[in-house]
């Protein structure tokens, strides 16, 4: 059986704005090529992938290593990546853990193909990022998500986005279909009662024409503490579903993958 393709992320064509499209070879940088080289122990000819995280990825061969510590590799075929007419994008709004849980956060949104993933600031979020670190915090969640996606074979990247309040959450509401809040209360719906009714009214197309307008549900997982009855009273003013996934209670992370795992199996599935 042939082993599966090493697989790089390449920033030079994202983060510049150039694409695929328009190139035939490609720089790794420095840090790639000691890994490509001297770790994997690569040879020129090698086949490999390169993908930006933002669905373009192609087949690669090493053409040659240079004398500045970069390597050369030719593009040569795209490969199809998800398919542009998914079901459903979810963003999650997750309340910053403590212990730097939100890493390993980032990481699971990676592998589950979350669409957006926003850091909330909720009343009982016992993390504090200044102003000053936020920038910095972001780009280590985004590498973190990158470095993941070499390993999951998902296409594209979570969008990270800044910092968000629980109030500026709730002024976003309207750029979702659907919003759930979960919370282990007695009155809160259960999430199956919930996806079960709304899943039924997701028409599928009835050709090959048809395209399917991708449907955006906002998940909000709370902190350590929940949260408080002042941000449960905002959310469901603002039209949010308050939901549990069942009579027990979930720790931060755990609840974020169960969510998130819950409603990309109900609607994709």
């Amino acid at each position: 059986m042939m082993k599966p393709l090493k697989r790089f992320f390449v920033s030079s064509l994202s983060d510049s704005g150039n694409r695929f499209d328009h190139a035939k070879t490609i720089l790794l940088d420095s840090h790639q090529t000691h890994y490509v080289k001297h770790v994997l122990r690569m040879k020129k000819g090698s086949l490999c992938l390169f993908f930006d995280g933002s669905g373009n990825e192609f087949v690669g061969r090493l053409e040659r290593f240079m004398g500045n510590q970069r390597c050369e590799a030719a593009l040569l075929e795209r490969r199809t990546g998800e398919r542009s007419d998914a079901r459903i994008q979810i963003s999650c709004a997750q309340a910053i853990p403590q212990h730097r849980k939100m890493d390993v956060i980032v990481e699971k949104a990676a592998e589950l193909g979350v669409f957006e993933l926003i850091p909330l600031v909720t009343e009982r979020t016992v993390v504090q990022i200044s102003k000053e670190r936020e920038q910095k915090v972001i780009d280590r969640w985004n590498r973190i998500a990158r470095q993941t996606l070499q390993q999951s074979r998902v296409a594209n990247a979570p969008a990270i986005l800044p910092l968000t309040t629980f109030v500026e959450l709730c002024q976003q509401f309207s750029r979702f279909d659907q919003v759930y809040l979960f919370h282990p209360s007695e009155d809160a719906q259960p999430a199956q009662e919930i996806v079960r009714t709304k899943s039924s009214r997701v028409a599928r197309p009835t050709d090959e024409k048809s395209v399917l307008k991708p449907r955006r549900l906002l998940l909000i997982i709370g902190p350590e503490g929940g949260f408080s009855d002042l941000e449960l009273k905002g959310a469901k003013q603002n039209k949010a579903h308050v939901v549990r996934l069942h009579s027990g209670i979930m720790k931060t992370d755990t609840a974020f993958v169960a969510a998130t795992s819950f409603f990309k199996a109900s609607y994709e599935g």
